[in-house]
């Protein structure tokens, strides 16, 4: 496809939810999660929650952005910002390992972040209880390497 001058690309439109420095520190609180186990964790931003459901949303990017982890042991922390949703999905090396009311209590971290005016925050401390659990449930050395890159995906 040709785009006239001064026409925006596609990817020009797609306006990011967080800072840079708000990125950055995501980014650092992914990495501290995935020391000290064999799980991979991804954080995925957008504005709107397309589809409207949170978890059907997070499903969908688990298996394009995630699924592709040797032992299903990766890990999507989904926030659809304007919609107020989030929502976690796991794979099976870990999701079944996780006590009763764990995946509520990193949603709930999220949205006590954005209670208090610090979404950031908010985000880092679920990453964190995620990382706390990857640790507990499939410990030791990454041997697979670190098969995600550490990033923050916004769309």
């Amino acid at each position: 496809m040709v785009y006239p001058l001064g026409m925006q690309w596609p990817w020009q439109r797609v306006k990011r939810v967080l800072t840079p420095q708000e990125e950055a520190r995501l980014v650092e609180a992914i990495r501290r999660a995935e020391q000290g186990n064999r799980g991979e964790v991804l954080v995925h931003v957008e504005r709107r929650c397309v589809g409207g459901n949170a978890l059907a949303r997070a499903m969908s990017l688990f298996e394009k952005l995630v699924r592709q982890t040797a032992a299903d042991t990766g890990v999507i922390l989904y926030v659809a910002v304007e919609d107020r949703k989030v929502a976690v999905f796991a794979g099976r090396g870990v999701h079944g390992a996780a006590m009763p009311g764990f995946w509520e209590s990193v949603v709930e971290a999220v949205a006590e972040g954005f209670k208090r005016g610090e979404p950031e925050s908010g985000l880092e401390a679920a990453v964190e209880r995620i990382g706390g659990l990857l640790r507990t449930v499939i410990p030791g050395e990454d041997v697979a390497g670190n098969e995600l890159p550490d990033r923050v995906s916004q769309g």
